[in-house]
């Protein structure tokens, strides 16, 4: 399922430049520290700053089952 790059991420995407924004699960702190399994998914960012379209859907994943 292709997952469009969330608006409010558009200001992490333009911070970081040739890298990835991550959607990580709310139990946890983004600022913190995050296991793999707390990473919902990923897009890629150009070096221009900008959602390229790629995402990456993290198989490793845990929803919050409480």
């Amino acid at each position: 399922m292709k997952r469009e790059f969330p608006d409010e991420l558009l200001g992490e995407a333009k911070a970081n430049p040739g890298g990835w924004v991550y959607e990580i699960d709310p139990r946890y702190d983004p600022n913190g520290r995050v296991p793999v399994s707390g990473i919902v998914r990923a897009w890629k960012v150009s070096v221009a700053g900008e959602p390229t379209g790629e995402v990456w859907e993290n198989p490793e994943y845990e929803p919050n089952l409480k």
